[in-house]
C-alpha cells in the first residue's frame, strides 16, 4: 500500500513527534511518503524508508508563493497517487482535504490539539464544511469526538508512551518539571507556572523549577520576564528526556489547553508526581486526582501553588503518585497505538 502523509513539518512539536512514530512504522510495511511546507531536518529520528517530500512553494516570480496550498498539495497527491491520504491538524487537513477533491483519494485526517484551541474562525468554517469529506476523523480526545457527533466515521487514539517505564522513585532531585518550547508559552501556561512558583519559591530553597523545551528566541510577554523568576531554570531542547524526568521529583503541565499530550504521558510513564490543570483536553481524564496525580483548576495561580506545595511538603503523595502513574501509563501501550492505526489503514483501504 502506497500512504501519503501530509503534516506542516517534522521539526520539533507533540504532533511532529507522534507523525514519526507512526512514519516508522507505516515504513515497516508500506511505501511511505511525507510531504512537509516547512522543510527543515527531521527533529526526530526518522527511518530512511520514509519518502520525504520538499513541499514548499518556491518561485521567484514575487507574489507566486502566496498561491493556495492545496494547489501545491494536488499536485503532490497527483505525483505520487497514494492509496490512502494521512494529514495532521486543522489547517493541513482543510487543505488536503480541498485538494483531494480533484482526486477522491481515500483520506484520514486527525485533530491534534482540543478542537477549541488556535484555529482562526475561517479554519474553523472550513472545517465544518471539509471533515464530513473524510473517510475518517482521528481525535486525541474523547470530549472532541463527541462534540461533532460518534459516527462510525469518528474515533479517538490516544497518544502512546515510547519509553520503557521507569518505576524507581529513589535519588530524584528536589526540582519541578515542565516541558514547553517558550513559543508555545500561553498554551502551556509559561506565565501562570512561573507566578505559581514565584509565590512559594522563598519558601522552599532546596527545590527549583525547570523549563526544558526548544528554545526559539522569540520575545516572551512581560507577564513572563517581568517576574522575578526565582531558580527558573531554562534548559532547552534535552535528546534523552527519558532520562532527564527519571531525575525529577514533580512534573507540571500548567496548560491553558491540550489535546492529549505527550510529555504527561512521558513524565507518567518515567514515575514523576504529575500536576495538570482541568483545562480543555484530555490531560484531566487520563488523571485520577489523588490516585496517579493531581488536577488543578486552569488559570488559577493560587491552586497551582497550593497544588506543588502539597507535593513538596509530602515525600509519601509523592510517591504514591509516581506508583500510580506506572500503572495508569499502561494504557498507553506504543503497541496497542500502533495496532489502532494498522487496523483504521485497513479499514479504510478495504471501505
Amino acid at each position: 500500500m502506497k500512504i501519503l502523509f501530509f503534516i506542516h513539518g517534522l521539526y520539533g512539536g507533540g504532533a511532529e513527534r507522534v507523525a514519526s512514530i507512526l512514519l516508522n512504522h507505516f515504513c515497516e510495511k508500506h511505501e511511505t511518503y511525507v510531504a512537509v511546507k516547512n522543510f527543515k531536518a527531521p527533529f526526530y529520528p526518522l527511518d530512511n524508508r520514509v519518502h520525504i517530500i520538499d513541499n514548499r512553494i518556491k518561485s521567484k516570480i514575487k507574489g507566486a508563493t502566496r498561491i493556495p496550498r492545496f494547489v501545491k498539495m494536488a499536485q503532490t497527491i497527483k505525483t505520487i497517487k497514494p492509496d490512502i491520504i494521512i494529514s495532521f491538524i486543522t489547517k493541513t487537513n482543510n487543505n488536503a482535504l480541498f485538494a483531494n477533491l480533484l482526486f477522491r483519494k481515500k483520506i484520514i485526517v486527525s485533530e491534534r490539539n482540543t478542537l477549541n484551541s488556535e484555529p482562526s474562525k475561517a479554519q474553523r468554517l472550513f472545517r465544518k464544511l471539509l471533515y464530513p469529506l473524510a473517510d475518517r476523523i482521528v481525535f486525541v480526545t474523547t470530549e472532541d469526538r463527541e462534540k461533532v457527533g460518534r459516527t462510525k466515521n469518528n474515533l479517538t487514539i490516544y497518544n502512546p508512551t515510547m519509553f520503557k517505564s521507569f518505576a524507581d522513585y529513589n535519588n530524584r532531585e528536589k526540582t519541578i518539571v515542565t516541558i514547553a518550547p517558550d513559543s508555545r508559552w500561553y498554551q502551556k501556561g509559561l506565565d501562570i507556572l512561573i507566578q505559581a512558583w514565584d509565590n512559594i519559591a522563598q519558601q522552599n530553597p532546596e527545590w527549583n523549577l525547570e523549563i526544558h523545551g526548544r528554545i526559539y528566541g522569540k520575545p516572551l510577554p512581560d507577564s513572563i520576564t517581568q517576574q522575578k523568576q526565582i531558580r527558573v531554570l531554562w534548559k532547552g531542547w534535552t535528546d534523552r528526556m527519558d532520562i532527564m524526568l527519571q531525575t525529577k521529583s514533580i512534573f507540571i503541565l500548567a496548560s491553558r489547553y491540550e489535546g492529549c499530550p505527550n510529555s504527561l504521558i512521558e513524565a507518567m510513564s518515567q514515575g514523576c508526581a504529575c500536576i495538570v490543570t482541568d483545562c480543555e483536553g484530555e490531560q484531566k481524564v487520563m488523571v485520577d486526582d489523588g490516585i496517579d496525580g493531581l488536577v488543578a483548576k486552569s488559570e488559577n495561580v493560587d491552586d497551582i501553588a497550593a497544588k506543588l506545595q502539597q507535593l513538596i511538603d509530602d515525600e509519601n503523595l509523592r510517591r504514591r503518585l509516581s506508583a500510580g502513574a506506572i500503572e495508569k501509563v499502561k494504557q498507553f501501550d506504543k503497541n496497542t497505538f500502533f495496532a489502532k492505526w494498522d487496523k483504521l489503514i485497513e479499514e479504510v483501504a478495504e471501505k
